[in-house]
């Protein structure tokens, strides 16, 4: 690599410089690295690869701990989200149809005698029996 003035000591040869040149400008520039420097910056490079890789590993577990962490939230959103939509929640247990043959509707209600929901019966349901008119008659 070419020097100026390489005899000189560096505080010579920077006010030579400095009283010599036309211009002077403060900027950044690109300079060529030396074989030891090249040499120093692949042995930091090799060592931050591997911490790097170290970090990204315990990163991965991390996240993997916080996602098992938010699945159940995930979940339930799901499910919520679903309800607010439907305005409708799905609820396990026992219904009973019960028709209503005055207005011709099969009305379903749930175990607390709630009114789920309600439909036009169908043409075998319209039909009475006797077993079904004794068991509204009692």
């Amino acid at each position: 690599m070419k020097q100026f003035q390489p005899t000189l000591t560096p505080g010579e040869r920077l006010r030579i410089l400095e009283e010599n040149a036309t211009k002077t400008e403060d900027t950044t520039y690109q300079r060529p690295l030396s074989e030891e420097e090249l040499s120093i910056k692949r042995e930091k490079h090799i060592d931050n690869s591997i911490q790097l890789n170290i970090k990204a590993e315990e990163l991965a577990k991390i996240k993997d701990q916080y996602k098992k962490e938010m699945q159940p939230m995930v979940d339930e959103n799901k499910v919520l989200l679903t309800e607010l939509k439907t305005r409708q929640a799905t609820v396990q247990g026992r219904l009973f149809y019960m028709p209503s043959f005055e207005d011709s509707m099969m009305e379903v209600y749930d175990e607390e005698g709630l009114l789920v929901t309600s439909r036009r019966l169908r043409p075998d349901e319209k039909q009475g029996t006797i077993f079904t008119m004794a068991k509204t008659a009692n």
